[in-house]
């Protein structure tokens, strides 16, 4: 794996419905190194931390290997369009159903765990004048996933990134998306996804509240 594009943002106004919200999902390529904290990249910020960023969910990564199945689903040409859906990392090839929850992976000097899949909100369709796209996002299991930092460091569009190590009877990013959004009354996967200790609290709970509506208790 190989990053393609680093993109940060800072909160910016933006109107939707003669509304004004805060956002930081229009992202933009930079040139040269940048530096990653146990916060996220310097310069990138988020404007809601109960949704994106935090420990974490510091880095965004999403592969590029996606925008041509968006571009043919949406009939736009996003090939050239890096931060497409507010990802700050896009690499050459992050498959979902290849990287599990809890891999650690390293660029350059600097050591990352994945977390969670990317959960969308309304403000991705805004990004991509849509209503529907969230919908579109999550159903396609195609959403990226979120690392916190383990060891910051500097990195480079055109790092190398390689995986260095694996969590043990973990889950891969696509299957705990697919629990989320269509197997979702598959109580044994889900009390399976509740062990795996690098998952973060946010997925567990959403778990643990559908686990407690189906009438299973266990996970008290």
């Amino acid at each position: 794996m190989k990053i393609l594009s680093i993109n940060i943002s800072e909160p910016k106004k933006i109107v939707f419905n003669n509304k004004e919200l805060v956002s930081s999902i229009y992202k933009k390529p930079v040139d040269g190194e940048v530096e990653i904290t146990e916060n996220g990249i310097i310069g990138d910020k988020q404007a809601d931390l109960s949704v994106h960023g935090g420990f974490e969910k510091a880095v965004y990564a999403y592969s590029y290997s996606h925008y041509k199945s968006w571009s043919e689903q949406m009939g736009e040409d996003y090939s050239n369009d890096y931060g497409l859906v507010g990802e700050n990392l896009t690499i050459d090839d992050f498959d979902e159903k290849n990287l599990y929850i809890g891999d650690e992976v390293t660029i350059s000097n600097c050591i990352l765990k994945i977390t969670q899949p990317r959960i969308p909100c309304f403000k991705l369709g805004i990004k991509m004048n849509d209503r529907k796209f969230p919908q579109l996002f999550s159903q396609s299991g195609n959403v990226g996933a979120y690392m916190k930092v383990l060891t910051p460091g500097k990195i480079s569009k055109g790092d190398e990134i390689i995986i260095t190590r694996q969590e043990s009877s973990s889950m891969t990013v696509y299957e705990i998306m697919y629990l989320l959004y269509k197997d979702i009354q598959n109580t044994d996967q889900m009390k399976r996804a509740l062990k795996i200790s690098s998952l973060t609290e946010d997925i567990k709970e959403k778990f643990r509240e559908r686990l407690l509506k189906l009438g299973d208790y266990s996970s008290l």
